[in-house]
């Protein structure tokens, strides 16, 4: 922190002594760049957790550190007051150089933090005349703004990540327009509409939506978002870019602390929005943005289709009601089990929220990283598996329109659609399901049901599905077929407004063409928030349709539903009626016929072609059953040392299968070329969000069972025995026992075990005494280059090893 702090205070002192011909602060500065160019190559690189830094913990905040250094320097040069003679090249020698390949060494292709190291990069290139590191950034640029972000400007992981990576972003494409590299046109139409595409979808309260792994309830009130619209107003005037700086500089809003003194460089420190001018800006809006503004007129939202990323939003009672559907990228590794996912806000309330990601090193994080967590489909209690919507129709004809959007879930193979209508007064939601196998698809809604219209008798029940132990006071009861259920439900107040303000209520009305069966039960609520509920309804077969009329409550709306129409009945007598045909939605009402088109006849293009799963490996093993297998330099996935760095260890594998006494075991000889260091028992990783036993010698198992699960324990020695932690799936009845071996260890696993075959992976964890984190691992499946960041205890199923065993009885 207090490193940041002084880089800051370096950049802006250097930004003072360039603008205002300040002798003291140009003294200042050079004072700080001289500190770390004489401290840098001193600090250790190890116990990182996301990739080699000296500085930091992240190679991430390494760049943009080193990007804001890098800006003080050059600013210094430029200034009238010189720098001490000699002092430029000490730091590009021995601080610039060696940060920025240092940086350079960790690509993280699409990611929000490859962005920043990119913008680092190319700052450095430009200090340094180095040409080949310059146009390895620039390659980089281009690949990101190709596969980072939509056509529609929109970055791949969801508002809050678009915030932080589009203005690394702005420094880069910046950098490199100076440098006079090219950027295709296309690309830098995508960076530009990317200025404006977060407040495309922002809510009616100002704030933006908690998509993926996004924080929950974030103003657009904040100095740092109106320090990058600046800079986009003064490279594309937009009225979108016009009207969310109206928005921002509102001399009504609510006066407090903006929080800027509190900042540290690019972080992301959010708080309640307040009132802002352009004097709460930072250094970056001092050299980019407009001397002036132009006029800021107010403009109403409207609705909105943001066609790349995959959301459909429709604004009325103008934008004070908002919903939208969520059906199309799934977010790679910041992305949610969420495709489908259906939100509904008024200025005051979530109807249907997505209350977004709490911390990443809560256990809480299981829940908001669910499918039970939204407002999206399940099957057989499992989150969604990986994998993208499509958009089948969108069309909007006055206060009348329609989204239309299918999602296959590569786990269960069950295929989903999901149309919403959207009128001035109710939402029509309807999902159609079908399964090559009976399953049990669960219709979750965040909504906290009222007792006292809760529609019927229930009673207790238990909840099986991914993170149901976040659940509480589960309750069910039947649903019959085709006939109509109404309930009451609580909505969550506005994070935007005061504690305390009376519970909004909405009417819900659901009906299935299927014996079914609806719960609710209470959970967690917002991150930081109250407590709140969901219902749920859970059909079962190989086919099924459902359909729910959401509207204000006390409004008396009736539902009726047969095979070809849904019917809604208003309190004074006329009646709304809405059918569907092949490739249009009409709605029939007392204010005339409307028919709703834009069917897409073919699938929008992928953001970048899908990688092709790893074809595992098999192995056929003769008649006596067994199997070894060396592990070495090439399976070593290390961080911030190399496999020679650290010891060169290297394990065996051993694997036994007897089908006639139902046994398979599996010994993994650990051969550090040191003593273990087996890390004491743990109930909290105060380090992240992983499993404590990760930071330690150890063995990770992953296989899948006969009944198709992908499994994995996490074993690590302890005392006479093995502690084993479940890592994914169930333990069923493996056992394992250890012993010490020369310079390492050896654990043994067995499993009962019929089958012929063997599908699995393993790894060996290696953390040395003397380091907090994990060093490495060996991976009976190979390392291919990648880093240990960020694996935790994860191994997936997609490059497994299969065991083929011939017996001699087959």
């Amino acid at each position: 922190m207090m490193g940041d702090i002084r880089t800051r205070l370096d950049r802006r002192a250097a930004a003072l002594a360039a603008l205002c011909d300040d002798e003291r602060a140009a003294a200042r500065a050079d004072e700080i760049l001289a500190a770390y160019a004489d401290r840098y190559l001193g600090w250790p690189n190890r116990d990182n957790a996301l990739g080699p830094t000296r500085p930091f913990f992240s190679t991430y905040l390494e760049s943009i550190w080193l990007l804001h250094l890098g800006v003080a320097l050059d600013l210094r040069e430029q200034s009238a007051h010189h720098m001490p003679r000699g002092l430029g090249g000490v730091v590009r020698e021995t601080l610039i150089a060696p940060s920025a390949h240092l940086i350079a060494s960790f690509p993280e292709g699409r990611s929000n933090r490859e962005v920043w190291h990119c913008a680092a990069r190319l700052a450095a290139a430009g200090l340094l005349g180095d040409d080949a590191l310059r146009d390895r950034a620039a390659d980089s640029l281009r690949h990101l703004l190709r596969t980072g972000l939509h056509t529609d400007g929109s970055w791949y992981e969801g508002e809050n990540y678009h915030l932080f990576a589009h203005r690394g972003l702005l420094s880069a494409v910046t950098l490199a327009e100076r440098a006079g590299l090219e950027i295709e046109p296309e690309l830098g139409r995508r960076f530009a509409a990317g200025f404006a595409s977060p407040f495309r979808t922002m809510f009616p309260d100002g704030t933006f939506p908690a998509r993926r792994d996004s924080q929950y309830g974030i103003s657009l009130r904040q100095y740092r978002t109106a320090d990058w619209l600046e800079c986009g107003l003064a490279r594309c005037d937009t009225p979108a870019l016009r009207a969310a700086l109206a928005m921002i500089y509102d001399p009504t809003a609510p006066v407090g602390d903006t929080g800027r003194a509190f900042s540290t460089a690019d972080a992301e420190r959010n708080q309640r929005g307040v009132r802002l001018t352009r004097a709460d800006g930072s250094w970056r809006a001092l050299l980019l943005a407009r001397l002036d503004l132009p006029p800021l007129d107010d403009a109403t939202p409207q609705s909105e289709l943001l066609e790349g990323q995959g959301i459909a939003v429709f604004r009325r009672d103008a934008g004070r009601f908002w919903v939208g559907l969520d059906y199309g990228d799934p977010g790679a590794g910041h992305g949610h089990p969420d495709r489908l996912n259906l939100v509904i806000a008024t200025p005051t309330h979530r109807w249907l929220d997505d209350v977004g990601t709490g911390s990443y090193t809560a256990p809480s994080l299981a829940w908001y990283r669910s499918a039970l967590a939204h407002n999206a489909p399940m099957v057989n209690g499992l989150d969604q598996g990986t994998a993208s919507g499509t958009l089948l129709a969108h069309d909007e004809q006055g206060e009348t329109g329609w989204v239309s959007a299918t999602f296959t879930d590569p786990v269960s193979g069950v295929r989903f659609v999901r149309t919403t209508v959207v009128l001035s007064d109710h939402v029509i939601d309807e999902i159609t399901w079908v399964s090559a196998t009976d399953v049990g698809v669960d219709l979750p809604l965040q909504a906290a049901l009222r007792a006292d219209h809760s529609g019927g008798v229930w009673r207790p029940t238990t909840i099986t599905a991914t993170s149901s132990d976040f659940l509480s006071a589960a309750q069910m009861r039947p649903i019959r077929p085709g006939n109509v259920t109404s309930l009451v439900c609580a909505a969550l107040p506005s994070p935007a407004i005061a504690v305390g303000e009376i519970p909004a209520m909405f009417d819900l009305h659901l009906w299935s063409d299927t014996p079914a069966e609806l719960w609710s039960a209470a959970t967690i609520g917002p991150p930081a928030g109250n407590p709140h509920g969901m219902v749920a309804l859970r059909q079962r077969g190989q086919q099924g349709r459902s359909v729910r009329l959401v509207a204000a409550a006390g409004t008396a709306l009736e539902l009726m539903v047969d095979d070809q129409t849904v019917v809604v009945r208003h309190p004074d007598g006329h009646v709304t009626t809405h059918q569907r045909a092949d490739h249009s939605w009409t709605v029939r009402s007392a204010a005339g016929i409307v028919t709703l088109r834009g069917a897409r006849t073919m699938a929008p293009r992928p953001l970048e072609p899908p990688v092709s799963p790893v074809v595992p490996t098999v192995l056929s093993v003769g008649e006596s059953g067994s199997v070894a297998i060396a592990l070495g330099a090439t399976h070593y996935r290390g961080t911030e040392a190399t496999w020679h760095e650290s010891g060169e260890p290297t394990g065996m594998l051993w694997i036994s299968h007897d089908a006639s006494k139902r046994w398979l075991t599996v010994t993994i000889e650990a051969r550090l070329g040191r003593p273990p260091a087996f890390a004491p028992p743990c109930h909290e990783n105060p380090l992240d969000n992983e499993l404590p036993d990760v930071n330690s010698d150890g063995v990770q198992l992953h296989w899948r069972g006969t009944d198709g699960v992908w499994n994995g324990v996490l074993a690590v020695p302890e005392g006479d025995g093995v502690r084993l932690s479940v890592v994914a799936g169930t333990r069923d009845d493996l056992t394992a026992h250890w012993s010490p071996r020369a310079a390492g260890f050896q654990i043994t696993f067995r499993l009962d075990w019929p089958d012929p075959d063997f599908e699995f992976d393993c790894c060996v964890n290696e953390r040395p005494l003397g380091r907090e984190r994990r060093r490495g691992q060996l991976v009976l499946s190979g390392a291919n280059g990648e880093s240990g960041y960020l694996r935790g205890a994860r191994q997936g199923p997609e490059r497994a090893i299969t065991l083929r065993f011939q017996h001699p009885s087959s």
